[in-house]
């Protein structure tokens, strides 16, 4: 028997498939009655033979279980917070199988295929959720996060939601009174419980009397992603905030202005009141140019897009890890943190775009649409439509 698993049964003089639960780890029958299940919670600073090593688990196993995950999986990725789950035989006591949730999609498993020796191979497989389709739709009073919270909803249905518009409206700004909402989405049920949400199916988002529309569509070569009706990629070159929703969604009053002028700087530049430290990304992949102390706009970072467009964000409090002159960005990859840096009276982002080194307002560029639906995909991208007529 794991020597872990004796202890508590000697304390307690509870039998084998009996519950326990203490702190970071707890015992629970499997649905075979012979197997006892351990699960180790992750520590900050743990390793994979710490964990294992706790659950009860023989050095020699660890490391051919560690060797045997190799090619599938690297057991010394496993990340804090999660858990690693040991199926033990309850007759023998030998560990069977090892289980580790990579993301919210896979999970790890690990099983011993030999009777006689340590012979650990891996698999990856999809988790297999319950999926139910729910929907909601509301008219904004306070805030969009307020308004859907509100009703009940997942606050990470919120951030998705603004997250399939993040090319089109800027959430972190223009979102006010009177704004509406429609989305049909999935939510995710484990053994009868409530995990999480699943993917925005189809949203409607009406913002200034403004609509947006958006369907979920995998196409016939795999890719998926969001198109509007047109069956047009709702990704675009720029995102439309350098503030993503999902780092100011949770409540902030947050608005778009010049602290200094109480205005938007004659439509040429854009200034974000936000705390200090909320990360700010860049709006399109392009080249770093310019990152570090930079006069009036204090800590600043400038990124090179193409021969056309350069973007400028700065008053930062600090840089983002990595970020220097020449290393090249990702489309919402963060830069740099809000501070008050340099010209400054409080905590915002001065954000500018420049058109062949011209400052313009970033709200007037007019971005070519997103890659459409392949032609042979749009017949069956009207039936999702149809399916969700929003």
């Amino acid at each position: 028997m794991p020597i872990f698993l004796g202890k508590i049964l000697a304390v307690t003089g509870l039998v084998v498939g009996s519950a326990f639960m203490f702190l970071t780890s707890s015992v629970n029958p499997a649905q075979d009655s012979q197997d006892v299940i351990i699960k180790k919670e992750i520590l900050t600073g743990s390793t994979f033979s710490i964990v294992a090593s706790q659950a009860g688990v023989a050095t020699d196993t660890v490391s051919a279980i560690f060797e045997g995950a190799k090619k599938v999986y690297n057991l010394s990725s496993i990340r804090a917070g999660k858990e690693l789950v040991f199926k033990f035989d309850g007759e023998t006591n030998d560990l069977k199988e090892l289980g580790y949730d990579i993301d919210t999609e896979e999970t790890l498993i690990v099983k011993n295929v030999s009777t006689t020796t340590e012979d650990w191979q891996a698999e990856k497989k999809l988790i297999d959720y319950k999926i139910e389709i729910a929907s909601a739709e509301g008219v904004i009073d306070s805030s969009l996060y307020e308004t859907m919270v509100g009703q009940g909803i997942d606050e990470r249905t919120v951030i998705a939601l603004a997250e399939v518009f993040a090319w089109q409206i800027d959430f972190a700004g223009e979102i006010q009174k009177g704004d509406s909402f429609k989305v049909v989405y999935e939510k995710r049920f484990l053994d009868g419980n409530y995990v999480m949400p699943g993917k925005i199916l189809a949203a409607k988002f009406i913002a200034s009397g403004e609509e947006y529309a958006g369907f979920y569509f995998k196409g016939s070569d795999g890719k998926d992603g969001y198109y509007d009706t047109d069956g047009k990629s709702l990704e675009k070159v720029f995102l439309k905030s350098p503030i993503q929703y999902k780092y100011i969604s949770s409540g902030f009053s947050y608005k778009r202005v010049n602290p200094v002028t109480g205005g938007v700087g004659a439509h040429r530049a854009i200034d974000y009141v936000a705390p200090s430290g909320t990360p700010v990304v860049s709006i399109g992949e392009g080249t770093v140019v310019q990152a570090g102390w930079n006069g009036a706009y204090g800590i600043s970072v400038k990124v090179r897009h193409n021969d056309t467009y350069s973007t400028v964000y700065g008053h930062f409090s600090s840089l983002a890890k990595n970020i220097k002159k020449g290393v090249s960005v990702r489309q919402g990859q963060v830069i740099g943190y809000v501070g008050s840096t340099g010209q400054s009276t409080g905590p915002h982002l001065h954000y500018e775009m420049l058109k062949f080194g011209g400052l313009i307002n970033p709200f007037n560029v007019v971005v070519p649409d997103g890659k459409p639906i392949a032609d042979s995909d749009k017949s069956l991208f009207e039936e999702v439509e149809k399916q969700y007529k929003l």
